[in-house]
């Protein structure tokens, strides 16, 4: 008995001590210009119809977990560039975050992101007038009418 008592911990802790790493996803709008901007407008337009027109835009959404055998985490990235001169009709449907944003990227970067560096200058609103999503947050550059946008699931 005491043999296989011995025996089924050694296999209990041996698959206890695997390292099962979660299965990860990744979802991004691709195409032209004109292609990506489309499908951006589209996600945005389930929650506000786009207040200007949008010059080009970017989608990306990181999935980790496969849902079946547990939950899945979102991470999503947006980028919208808009003429400087209509950023404000876009900061009017937006309320201020209230809190610090923290910076978060993509975790393969990608060149339409904000840098870490120029994340200070943004000004941050909250996410769920433009995602539906609470988790997050809307930052925006009124010099270069461009804006980023980031939301998670917990």
């Amino acid at each position: 008995m005491f043999k296989f008592s011995t025996i089924v911990c050694l296999i209990v802790l041996t698959a206890c001590s695997k390292s099962h790493s979660p299965k990860s996803s990744v979802h991004e709008v691709t195409g032209s210009s004109a292609e990506r901007v489309a499908k951006v407008s589209a996600i945005i337009a389930k929650h506000k119809i786009p207040p200007t027109t949008i010059i080009d835009a970017h989608f990306l959404e990181e999935q980790t977990g496969d849902g079946s055998l547990g939950p899945s985490d979102f991470r999503a990235f947006y980028f919208i560039e808009v003429t400087p001169q209509e950023v404000s009709k876009w900061v009017q449907l937006l309320t201020p975050l209230g809190v610090a944003a923290e910076y978060n990227s993509p975790a393969r970067p990608r060149n339409w992101w904000i840098t870490r560096e120029s994340f200070a200058s943004l000004q941050f609103y909250k996410s769920a007038t433009l995602t539906g999503k609470s988790h997050g947050w809307i930052g925006v550059s009124q010099q270069t009418g461009r804006i980023y946008i980031f939301t998670f699931t917990m």
